[in-house]
């Protein structure tokens, strides 16, 4: 049952009106939408409505994701249920914002009204609209950076601290008879640089400077959300992501190419003599791994992101011998100074000593030390660039593969399948064959975890053979809002015989 339908009872005479919950809300807020003129319109309202629900998730205890996923589907049931051009408007808007799956569950809904004859409004536009340019401006490090994306409704600026974890930092959203990108850059980049000179940017740079951060906008913990939780609205990101996610995501389909870490690190090594050269490269993948995941090149490090890295990443999540600590302040120095230009040594100078200091202070820290004791997935230093070998590397398809099958357990809750499949098989036809067993309904929206961390989502063209192995186990989730989580262990690989694939 709908929540709009729950309690109907008749208001005493002088009784206080109960509040109205946020699904009720927006459900009388989607009417403003029908006198709305422009998609974007209709985007920011949409955008706006999902950041205020994250908001609310963030508040609550428990799962914030689980919360959002149950308040998601409440609404959309609610918007359903209501069936007006005003409802099938909000449908509309949602399915306009977001990633392409996040999308897809809102389009979907909306099929249902406009099969029932429900008019769509004049605003609406499947396809979102195409980048005409874009500007960056950034700091001397590249710590901080200004993105601007223009639109022929609109521009879009993006600001980005590729140090810390919040790195969505503000989003304005302006209309593009008020100005254009270029001159956006300048304007909001004297927040950046006291003389902005804004920098031209393809497609492809802009998605590479923007995608990675983007992606950790809602997974980077507590800490980012508190931040957020303190920020009005007119000035917090999370009433405009969802806006940026979509046209980011419509940007181009040429992602970057991640760049290849041996190049840096071997020539760091061969710029001097060190004491332990393994330590050495240890550190230089850490730093450089860490510059890839923020959407920047290897070689790009600042004051704010080498201190965010030392005082907030590895303490929480990286362990180092008493030994190696006692040398690392010096690596960390050569390769700083080995990347730095002759404008960024003075700084580097007046900085990098206290960033050091500072580093051997939190890496102490009792609380950190009790955390890293009780953690059991810590990385140690010296192994860091096995573990990232581990991450993104999977093993060839074995040559026997294409004359075995799988044979595998899903458990899903307290509910198990075996499910059979040629070991050949990709992991689109995997994830068909698991949500078939379990009658689930098609979803696109999918992934598989091996115990590695690694994660392989639809089209990623991975054999079942690359992530199986016989006596292990991976897992699978399905469903961008109402998630489905399954737990699969290889019983054996044997000789095909039949059809495949079956399940029982």
């Amino acid at each position: 049952m709908s929540p709009v339908s729950r309690n109907r009872k008749p208001k005493r005479k002088g009784q206080r009106p109960r509040p109205q919950s946020p699904i009720e809300a927006a459900v009388v807020a989607s009417n403003d939408l029908l006198g709305m003129k422009a998609l974007y319109e209709a985007q920011l309202w949409a955008a706006g409505l999902i950041g205020g629900l994250w908001r609310s998730a963030w508040q609550r205890d428990g799962d914030p994701d689980e919360t959002m996923d149950r308040t998601v589907e409440r609404l959309v049931e609610a918007l359903v249920e209501k069936g007006s051009p005003a409802t099938l408007a909000a449908l509309l808007a949602l399915g306009s914002v977001g990633y392409d799956e996040e999308r897809d569950f809102f389009l979907e809904a909306a099929t249902e009204l406009t099969a029932a004859g429900v008019s769509a409004p004049d605003w609406y536009r499947q396809e979102q609209p195409p980048l005409e340019d874009a500007w960056s401006v950034a700091d001397a490090f590249g710590d901080i950076e200004l993105i601007t994306l223009g639109y022929p409704d609109i521009v879009i600026g993006v600001l980005v601290d590729h140090a810390t974890s919040l790195h969505i930092v503000q989003i304005a959203v302006v209309e593009r008879s008020q100005t254009d990108a270029q001159a956006l850059a300048r304007e909001l980049g004297v927040n950046v640089d006291p003389s902005p000179k804004p920098v031209r940017l393809t497609a492809t740079e802009a998605l590479e400077r923007i995608d990675g951060p983007l992606g950790l906008f809602l997974v980077d913990g507590p800490e980012a959300h508190a931040e957020m939780l303190q920020l009005p609205d007119d000035s917090n990101p999370a009433m405009e992501f969802t806006l940026l996610q979509a046209r980011a995501d419509a940007l181009t389909d040429e992602l970057p190419e991640i760049e290849d870490f041996e190049p840096a690190i071997e020539d760091f090594l061969a710029s001097r003599t060190f004491k332990d050269v393994e330590l050495a490269r240890a550190w230089a993948v850490l730093a450089a791994g860490s510059a890839s995941s923020n959407g920047r090149r290897v070689r790009q490090i600042g004051p704010a992101s080498l201190d965010y890295l030392l005082s907030v990443g590895v303490p929480a999540n990286i362990e180092i011998s008493d030994e190696d600590l006692a040398l690392l302040p010096e690596i960390v120095t050569a390769w700083v100074h080995h990347h730095a230009s002759a404008e960024q040594r003075p700084v580097w100078d007046e900085r990098l000593a206290e960033i050091l200091e500072r580093f051997t202070e939190a890496y102490h820290d009792p609380e950190l030390v009790e955390f890293r004791a009780e953690s059991d997935e810590l990385v140690a230093l010296r192994d860091i660039e096995d573990v990232l070998e581990d991450f993104d590397d999977l093993p060839p398809v074995p040559e026997e593969a294409a004359d075995t099958a799988h044979v595998l357990k899903v458990a899903i809750g307290d509910q198990e399948r075996q499910v059979e499949i040629e070991s050949v098989a990709d992991l689109d036809e995997l994830s068909a064959v698991i949500q078939e067993a379990f009658g689930l309904e098609p979803d696109p929206a999918w992934d598989f975890e091996i115990p590695s961390g690694g994660m392989f989502g639809p089209e990623s063209e991975v054999a079942v053979a690359q992530v199986g192995f016989e006596g292990l186990h991976f897992d699978y989730a399905v469903g961008a809002l109402d998630t489905v989580e399954a737990h699969i262990d290889v019983l054996r690989v044997e000789p095909k015989t039949g059809k495949y694939p079956r399940f029982s």
